[in-house]
């Protein structure tokens, strides 16, 4: 079964998120990107999911450390904010495999998540979705 690391600083969406991967993957989670740091020094993932704006650190930054650390995960930013800045700056320093606007339902972010993996296993770095 995949492991999904879920990053968001709201407590409603982790909840959310965990609640609708759950039945599908192994889940763990994190409240901020410090604390995903640490979750990925002692366990293995196969994806990340984050949200973009959180306090400390963002998710692109988040995503940028994990290349750093030389893991080959599925990378997901799902944000509330349409920064197509932020956007460019994932695919080009942190090898991003989707990115997608919140709100988002239970089957889009299934569908979401499987793209993400077929990015990955193809070698591509970016789907992008929400923006216009």
């Amino acid at each position: 079964m995949r492991r999904i690391l879920i990053v968001d600083d709201e407590p409603d969406m982790l909840d959310f998120l965990e609640r609708v991967l759950r039945s599908g993957y192994e889940v763990l989670r994190a409240a901020n990107a410090p604390e995903a740091l640490a979750v990925l020094s002692r366990e293995r993932v196969d994806a990340i999911l984050t949200d973009q704006k959180m306090p400390r650190m963002t998710g692109v930054e988040l995503l940028e450390a994990t290349r750093r650390m030389g893991l080959d995960v599925v990378r997901v930013i799902l944000s509330g904010y349409a920064d197509v800045l932020d956007v460019e700056r994932a695919v080009a320093q942190c090898g991003l495999h989707h990115y997608a606007m919140k709100p988002v339902d239970s089957q889009r972010l299934r569908a979401v998540l499987e793209q993400a993996f077929e990015n990955h296993a193809a070698g591509r770095t970016v789907s992008i979705e929400g923006l216009g």
